[in-house]
């Protein structure tokens, strides 16, 4: 039984890196296989690989769209929708009927989620989740309510860089595949809210006048939008961000918390001759229900889920009185989640979960040998209890600076003491008074208040106490990252080795060190293939552009992505990560091609992180917090070297009104292949590149002109440049309709090869002087099911 759950949880987790689910054909190579298994005694358990892979395939479907892969399936089973969600991405209006799921508040009042009930007038026999837009909301949605829209479909396809927020992942892993544009509020079904809207609403009042309502409402419902962005940033560089995630580390917390109260309590008052057996299952299944309360709050989120089947399976095993290993217990716990959700496997928080919950039961299934000391012994007792607690909090803050790592490329050189104080002050002090304020407002609305002012206080001088310790949080590389983590997996394997298996001491010595060698020589390789060739690579910024040259230790940065009235900037989402990742602590040219916002917009960030040696800019732009001695305008003619590269300037030979035309155009070579980047020029200026420089305009690689506008990329100026790319920077599905079709056959009849950002995300050439070799994110760097499913 143990090999049979360990083979179906190596199928899930292996699901990360499917190239894509299963079709038709798969499915039935896959039964075929499955029976064929079965008759074969000796290899009867591997059956389970070929249906594991099947039903991951099914749940993924039917979750995120509605309906299964094969039509006549859909027709056949009660629960699944006869047409997929994905059939409704046409570009056209539909009428839908949803049901709202976000607790609402003043900043997300126009971004929530729902579930839909009914599609252009048709009821669903299965409800996907859908991600709801709404730009100019007329008023506010409640969860609970019941609201009929006309809205337009659109996949969920977030920006897509290495080192990048993965959005399509973490949506995918949230059950939402799809996003709803409301175009008109069409009626009002059913304006019952939830109960847990309503209670969200009574504490929202009553914390209103505190300074740290948002992290109170964080706390305790899950609702993050009231926290303000400089204070996301200092709790992100004081690495405790996973404590203001409601996740299994706080339900294990919680259930910890209460485990330990009641028994105290019970073994003072209600010694264990009075209750016998009644009192250990009494002190579990309560623990579990101030779990269950806790989770409510949070609005049943599938990591709370998961962290209660967890618990719940636990609790009831504990109480049985069976043997059972803890490995045993815990593959179950991990196996039972997974059949329950097989998409948890893209949550990180599942694995934070499961990882931390799995340290607290390590703890606690050891605790009851600590608690029945009994007399004189009872001093040692709490030596031992306040030992596993300690060893609670070493292990968590130890995960935490890997998970710190992956998650934001950085973490705080004294993560480990801040940690060892927040942990124990929120989860023993912080959240229960915020829990018992949740409950008090419902019967004793001073009582309430008086909590969560108490609550706030501590809250702030937290804050207040760890001020200025923020200057220790550290970026580091992706390398560094990985080095870091594998030097953490070392210390602990060389610990468990050194003091559990005393005779492999040797062997793990040696073991590490051939590692370690390994390692360092496999970085030294890289850096030297990195010296002989150079780089050019487009950043998926959406619609805008942020392409990066990389030359023999040398960068140039040309434009710096799009900035939203919403204060949203690519620049620091997109670019910075990415920078960070590669270790890039200053940049030496920045060129902005013009004034436009979707390539000017983070111009001021880039300033600011990575201090460019020289800007140069197409047309004036007024620039915030920069030093006009470091900036200077392009002039068609200049020219300068970067790296074993030679840049020159092409155009704007003048200042023109139309400031598309003012875009600074580049012409980059190694005297064999060269690239072409064009900003936002039309026709017109194409015209007199053409006249002005026909000698210099043959490139490998080409920026098509304004993203692909119909305006520009004329035949004579393709057919001057003869590329063997086009690289077309547009938004995925944008309004504008770029790349225009006209422009695309064009290209296409010349048989110039295309590649979209905005489809295929981050691209990468990589350039010597044998070849170009290209990547991209979606199709090379991550190539999974979940960056190319369920598109239109």
């Amino acid at each position: 039984m143990r090999i049979v759950l360990w083979l179906i949880i190596t199928v899930f987790v292996s699901s990360l890196f499917w190239p894509q689910l299963l079709n038709d054909k798969n499915i039935v190579y896959c039964l075929v296989i499955f029976f064929i298994l079965l008759t074969l005694p000796r290899l009867r358990r591997l059956a389970v690989i070929p249906l594991a892979a099947i039903y991951f395939t099914f749940y993924a479907h039917l979750t995120l769209t509605g309906s299964l892969p094969n039509p006549m399936l859909n027709l056949a089973l009660p629960f699944s929708n006869a047409i997929s969600l994905q059939t409704a991405v046409d570009g056209q209006d539909h009428s839908i009927i949803v049901q709202i799921n976000s607790l609402i508040s003043i900043k997300n009042r126009g971004y929530f989620t729902a579930t839909l009930l009914e599609l252009d007038g048709n009821h669903v026999n299965y409800s996907p989740r859908l991600e709801m837009r709404w730009y100019k909301p007329t008023f506010d949605v409640q969860a609970g309510e019941t609201h009929g829209f006309k809205v337009r479909f659109k996949p969920v396809y977030g920006r897509a860089n290495p080192a990048g927020f993965d959005r399509q992942k973490w949506r995918f892993s949230d059950h939402i595949a799809y996003q709803a544009t409301i175009k008109k509020h069409l009626s009002r079904q059913s304006d019952r809210i939830t109960f847990r809207a309503h209670f969200y609403q009574k504490v929202k009042a009553l914390s209103d006048s505190l300074n740290n309502q948002g992290v109170i409402l964080a706390l305790s419902f899950a609702d993050k939008t009231l926290i303000s962005f400089d204070k996301k940033e200092q709790i992100k560089k004081l690495s405790i961000s996973h404590l203001f995630a409601i996740s299994g580390l706080h339900i294990g917390l919680l259930f910890s918390f209460v485990y330990l109260l009641l028994h105290l309590l019970v073994n003072s008052f209600f010694p264990e001759r009075y209750l016998g057996w009644i009192s250990w299952r009494f002190i579990n299944f309560s623990a579990l229900a101030g779990a269950l309360f806790y989770a409510y709050l949070a609005g049943f989120s599938l990591p709370t889920q998961r962290a209660l089947l967890m618990l719940l399976l636990a609790v009831v095993v504990l109480s049985m009185k069976r043997k059972c290993a803890l490995f045993d217990l815990l593959s179950l716990t991990l196996f039972v989640i997974l059949l329950w959700d097989p998409l948890a496997v893209l949550s990180l928080s599942l694995w934070l979960s499961f990882s931390a919950v799995a340290i607290i039961l390590l703890i606690l299934w050891r605790f009851p040998r600590a608690i029945k000391q009994k007399g004189a012994k009872r001093f040692a007792a709490l030596k031992r209890y306040l030992k596993f607690l300690f060893l609670i909090q070493f292990g968590l803050t130890l995960l935490m600076i890997p998970i710190q790592l992956l998650s934001f490329a950085g973490f705080s050189g004294l993560s480990p003491f801040i940690n060892f104080i927040a942990v124990p002050l929120f989860s023993l002090l912080i959240i229960p008074l915020i829990l018992l304020g949740c409950l008090f407002s419902l019967i004793a609305e001073p009582l309430a208040v008086m909590l969560f002012a108490i609550a706030d206080s501590l809250i702030t001088l937290f804050f207040a106490f760890f001020d200025g310790t923020e200057a220790a949080y550290q970026i580091y590389s992706a390398a560094h990252s990985w080095l870091i983590i594998l030097l953490i997996s070392l210390a602990i394997g060389l610990f468990v080795i050194y003091f559990q298996a005393s005779s492999n001491r040797k062997t793990g010595a040696v073991f590490a060190a051939v590692l370690l060698a390994v390692v360092s020589l496999s970085f030294w390789k890289e850096k030297q293939n990195d010296s002989a060739q150079w780089f050019v690579e487009v950043l998926d910024v959406g619609q805008g552009l942020a392409v990066l040259i990389r030359s023999q230790g040398q960068t140039l940065l040309y434009d710096s992505g799009p900035r939203y009235p919403s204060g949203f900037n690519a620049a620091a989402s997109e670019i910075v990560p990415y920078f960070n990742s590669l270790a890039i602590k200053q940049l030496d040219y920045v060129v902005v091609s013009h004034s436009d916002i979707d390539h000017a917009g983070g111009v001021a960030v880039i300033n600011n992180e990575f201090k460019p040696k020289q800007i140069m800019l197409g047309e004036p732009l007024i620039i915030d917090k920069i030093n006009n001695l470091k900036v200077r305008l392009c002039r068609a003619g200049d020219s300068w070297s970067l790296g074993g590269l030679s840049v020159t300037v092409l155009s704007p030979f003048s200042l023109t009104n139309n400031n598309n035309n003012n875009s600074c155009v580049l012409h980059i070579s190694d005297a064999t292949h060269s690239l072409l980047l064009t900003g936002d020029i039309d026709k017109k200026q194409e015209s007199l590149l053409l006249e002005k420089w026909p000698s210099l305009l043959q490139s490998d690689l080409l920026f098509a002109p304004h993203h692909g506008s119909k305006h520009s990329s004329s035949e004579a100026f393709i057919k001057a440049v003869s590329p063997q790319w086009v690289i077309f920077t547009a938004g995925f599905m944008n309004h504008w309709g770029f790349p225009a079709a006209p422009v695309v056959s064009r290209y296409k009849n010349r048989g110039v090869k295309m590649v979209n950002s905005g489809l295929q995300g981050f691209i990468r050439f990589k350039i010597n002087k044998e070849q170009i070799k290209m990547q991209t994110y979606r199709e090379d760097l991550a190539s999974y099911w979940y960056h190319h499913s369920f598109l239109p």
